[in-house]
């Protein structure tokens, strides 16, 4: 089939795809909060553990929180020296209840750019933790070992797990995404393209953040980008190196930053500076674009004030349940000068 062809016959079934999907309008969708963190609370990313509980990362300050899925008590798991690194951002779990952690250098405020140090990554081994009886105290700690240093990245944000020793991690100022071995500690640069870069928006984007969340899925390792507010995708081998062009997979979905894949391929987008959660269809194996459709949020509400992750729950009883972390508006406040604290928020997914 000619190339023309292919492009068109994608398109269509891309829309196709998209048109027969029912997406609910936001009146529709209940949010509820589960915890709300003290003021103000950067929370940035999540992780959920085989058992159910929930990690978050705190941007503010370098923290790990865990917080019980179903009371939603938060206990602190990990704490780094706030002198050295200004906080927490993309954490991924490698083996079982082993999880890597990006560790900030410190950075200008508003605009996360580096002012001296080097972002790293920690790994929290979860084997060795242990809680009280009620869930409220600490009584073994989780094992904290340092990988790896990152010097020449400017600003570390999303991480992507691709095997049990293996972990991606993207510079979202650079645009460029770093392969590291969490035994070694060696690392390559392994994505460098131009769908990755801020500057795809043009002279003046509405953010200098490129590379943000980072997911890998059907073989493809998926990225926001914050500053272009798509998707983008490219094919990688099993040695985790790209094969191929990259391509944009989700359109529409302004000031993007971490994102969840469902288990039938459902796309959902937490937009940080938008207040909104969107969700998308992108076509497998296919280079046509998807647009997103916004499920849940305002940027003139508070609802989810900065919304920063999303991710599924584990259990029986909660894997329909889409548990999101919110910064409480803290990079863009509401109508410009409201903020609220972060929480751990979730919605129940019927659609």
């Amino acid at each position: 089939m000619p190339s023309l062809l292919r492009t068109i016959f994608a398109t269509l079934t891309a829309s196709l795809a998209v048109s027969a999907k029912h997406v609910p309008s936001t009146a529709n969708v209940s949010v509820s909060v589960l915890h709300t963190f003290d003021y103000p609370s950067w929370l940035e990313n999540l992780a959920i553990r085989s058992n159910g509980e929930i990690l978050t990362t705190r941007l503010d300050t370098p923290i790990l929180y865990q917080v019980n899925h179903l009371t939603g008590t938060p206990v602190e798991v990990a704490t780094w020296n706030g002198s050295v690194w200004a906080g927490a951002l993309g954490i991924a779990e490698g083996k079982t209840d082993k999880f890597y952690v990006i560790l900030a250098a410190p950075f200008q405020d508003g605009t996360f750019l580096k002012t001296g140090g080097v972002n790293s990554i920690f790994e929290v081994d979860l084997n060795t933790f242990e809680l009280s009886a009620d869930g409220s105290e600490v009584e073994q700690n989780a094992t904290v070992r340092h990988v790896t240093d990152i010097p020449e990245a400017d600003f570390l944000n999303g991480m992507a797990a691709l095997d049990d020793e293996h972990i991606y991690v993207a510079d979202v100022y650079s645009g460029t995404v770093y392969l590291v071995d969490v035994e070694t500690g060696n690392y390559t640069l392994a994505v460098d393209d131009p769908l990755l870069k801020w500057s795809v928006a043009g002279d003046t984007p509405p953010t200098y953040l490129g590379s943000n969340g980072l997911k890998l899925h059907g073989g493809y390792l998926y990225w926001s980008n914050t500053a272009g507010g798509f998707l983008g995708r490219i094919k990688v081998g099993t040695d985790g190196l790209p094969i191929g062009e990259a391509s944009v997979a989700v359109t529409g979905v302004p000031r993007a930053d971490d994102f969840q894949f469902r288990s039938d391929g459902t796309l959902f987008v937490a937009q940080n500076q938008w207040d909104t959660l969107s969700v998308s269809y992108p076509v497998p194996k296919c280079n046509a674009s998807v647009p997103g459709v916004t499920v849940a949020g305002s940027n003139t509400s508070t609802l989810l004030a900065g919304v920063t992750s999303p991710k599924f729950g584990r259990t029986s009883k909660d894997s329909n349940r889409l548990y999101l972390s919110t910064s409480g508006g803290l990079a863009l406040p509401i109508n410009g000068s409201v903020t609220v604290a972060g929480t751990i928020s979730y919605i129940d997914i019927d659609f």
